[in-house]
């Protein structure tokens, strides 16, 4: 079967025109704080990007009966694609001049990475800072999950491509129809930001720094208007306002909605997956606690002040930081390196392996076990006491193994072009797992300015690999490569 090209347009022309309006955001702070190169920049980038996507709209179709590949290839180049079109305005500004540098600056907003490659962030212009962290904003639910909230039928095809814009193994539905579905996670993930909004201008931000951390605290992105993010106001009341945000960005939006609707937040810690991303935050909190007052802090407070906010972040992958946790003891920035990988609840903003996939491969490990002591047992993975079908679980056991061969190839080019150890193998597991900020060379103070071009547009790839959860990027090369499958 012939892939359906034009369907596949059809939806890449719909989420350029979303995106160019979009735009609209950070040109009304343009427009407001008189910034004349930046109203001109986001108005070019307006034009070519919605007139592109109106073009290929205009003369393409939607076909609703998808087959998976095709909502798959949607996935996979909608994500190369939308960046593309994200960094003009950095480029049209003067922001940049490298097109390397643009281009992964919009991929690691629209990924939630919040890796960066500006070395002075406090003198960009106010709207482009907007339409910075709003990229992770919008990236952080998913574009692509707008395209299947407005569809008048969405059809088979809108359920290949939520299960591309919302990764993880298994797919649950609540309501019968895919639209609802979709919109149900969006009202909740708007429900949720405007609430976080009010919490940090309450904190003490003003309404611009405010608007700003919010979008990119409950996206888990971490882009901050400051140079030394959240650690420059100094202020604890808006660190712990942002922890809670943080929590709440890594949890499953969709469990969210369902315990809004029902009225009942008890629900949550029904979800085996919500209850084992607490567990783990709680021993974190307790291991960082107990070795930073210990070797660090003279004061308690201190130790669990700034060390909670670290294990937080960093396994969210939020990237934000409250103190330079570079400068911790080796013992504590291996455990703080380990918890990048874990990332948070299936649909949540998180990036990382997510909790889920933990549970999974950690009782599959548990079952072969003790079939290797009594092989005729019978030992189900389950979920929540769901048996998860056999399918997920070889597909959990492959992404490991596939999340660990970009990790390792990823920190060899990166060794190979003369970074240090410690910098390259973190600065490759932030990457892959939409962290941000990495030890060494990429700490929290440090940018990835001083890449090559080359490296730059590989980790930009990384970055989509780690938001898509490789398998969708791979499909798409592999469609590339043998005409078969097209």
């Amino acid at each position: 079967m012939r892939l359906k090209l034009i369907s596949i347009f059809s939806v890449l022309g719909f989420i350029l025109i979303f995106v160019g309006f979009a735009m609209s955001i950070p040109l009304l702070f343009a427009l407001t704080y008189g910034e004349t190169k930046e109203i001109v920049a986001f108005l070019i980038s307006m034009v070519i990007t919605s007139l592109t996507g109106f073009i290929i709209y205009k003369n393409t179709s939607y076909n609703a009966d998808q087959t998976s590949k095709e909502g798959i290839l949607i996935g996979s180049i909608g994500w190369l694609l939308v960046p593309l079109f994200g960094c003009l305005p950095y480029l049209f500004s003067g922001v940049f001049t490298s097109g390397f540098d643009a281009y992964f600056e919009a991929v690691s907003g629209f990924t939630t990475t919040g890796a960066t490659v500006l070395t002075d962030v406090e003198v960009v212009s106010r709207s482009i800072l907007v339409w910075r962290s709003f990229t992770q904003w919008l990236g952080g639910m998913g574009i692509l999950l707008v395209f299947v909230a407005v569809m008048p039928r969405p059809g088979v095809g809108s359920t290949r491509i939520l299960k591309v814009e919302t990764p993880g193994p298994i797919i649950y539905k609540i309501v019968p129809r895919i639209g609802q579905y979709a919109k149900y996670i969006w009202i909740a993930y708007i429900i949720l930001t405007g609430l976080a909004f009010l919490a940090l201008w309450v904190a003490g931000l003003n309404f611009f720094d405010a608007l700003n951390h919010t979008f990119t605290s409950i996206s888990t992105g971490g882009f901050s208007t400051r140079n030394l993010g959240l650690s420059a106001y100094n202020n604890v009341w808006l660190e712990i306002t942002v922890f809670f945000i943080i929590i709440i960005g890594g949890g499953n939006f969709l469990a969210y909605y369902v315990a809004f609707a029902k009225k009942n937040p008890f629900l949550l810690f029904k979800d085996e997956e919500y209850r084992a991303y607490l567990l783990v935050l709680l021993v974190g909190f307790m291991i960082v606690i107990v070795y930073l007052s210990t070797h660090f802090y003279e004061n308690l407070l201190d130790s669990v002040r700034y060390g909670v906010f670290q294990v937080v972040t960093l396994k969210t992958g939020t990237g934000h930081f409250s103190f330079d946790y570079d400068l911790w003891g080796s013992p504590l920035k291996t455990f703080l390196f380990m918890l990048m990988f874990f990332g948070g609840c299936q649909y949540s903003t998180t990036g990382g392996i997510k909790m889920v996939r933990m549970l999974i491969a950690s009782k599959f490990v548990v079952g072969e076990i003790a079939r290797y002591l009594h092989p005729s047992i019978v030992y189900p993975v389950k979920i929540d006491n769901n048996k998860v079908q056999p399918e997920v679980v070889t597909n959990v056991v492959g992404f490991f193994l596939l999340y660990a061969v970009v990790f390792f190839v990823t920190s060899l080019l990166l060794a190979g072009y003369g970074f240090d150890m410690i910098s390259s193998v973190s600065g490759s597991a932030a990457i892959l797992g939409n962290v941000g900020p990495a030890l060494g060379l990429f700490g929290p103070t440090q940018t990835y300015a001083e890449l090559p071009g080359f490296l730059k547009l590989w980790l930009s790839i990384v970055m989509v690999l780690g938001r898509l959860e490789i398998y969708p990027v791979l499909v798409l090369v592999h469609v590339i490569v043998n005409p078969r499958e097209r």
